[in-house]
């Protein structure tokens, strides 16, 4: 009997990025889409060209999100940038970048790279999103875009291993 074995993630996990880039972020906000799924497990909705990501799985627990984004604009003198992660429709307090970026002549000068790295609680149906606000026109870079959700198995303090955790072939969720 032979036994099959595929190179598939057994923890929640979800990667997207915006291939294109190109996307315009104004005065007024706008959520970031991803075009490209890159992998994802069956624990998250996502379709693409989408600004929500849900959590579809029945439990709960914490989770890494990583947002990296690089913007640029051609309007002249600077602008302030500005972007949170969302969840559930409401800014989660402490997930936010700022950047600035300049131009002049209508060349972009300078490009600022945002980056996000935050650990949230999730329940099942939570939905995240990355919004973004600009003072002046700015555009996401192709393939700079990134966001990856992942699960952080917790089990508890454990003095006898010295905090260790061995998965020893069972799944933790």
């Amino acid at each position: 009997m032979a036994r099959y074995k595929t190179n598939k993630p057994v923890i929640p996990i979800i990667q997207l990025y915006d291939r294109a880039g190109a996307q315009g972020f104004t005065n007024a906000g706008e959520f970031h889409t991803w075009d490209t799924i890159d992998f994802k497990t069956s624990d998250f909705h996502y379709a693409e060209d989408d600004d929500k990501i849900r959590l579809n799985v029945p439990s709960a627990g914490y989770y890494e999100i990583i947002f990296e984004c690089s913007f640029m604009t051609y309007v002249d003198g600077l602008s302030q940038v500005v972007s949170q992660i969302y969840k559930n429709g409401s800014g989660v307090t402490g997930a936010k970048s700022i950047v600035c970026t300049s131009a002049a002549a209508q060349t972009p000068s300078s490009c600022g790279c945002c980056s996000i790295h935050f650990i949230e609680y999730l329940e099942a149906r939570d939905c995240i999103q990355v919004k973004t606000t600009a003072t002046n026109l700015n555009y996401s870079g192709g393939e700079t875009s990134r966001l990856i959700i992942k699960f952080i198995p917790v089990r508890g303090w454990n003095n006898n291993a010295g905090g260790q955790i061995s998965y020893k072939g069972h799944v933790m969720r």
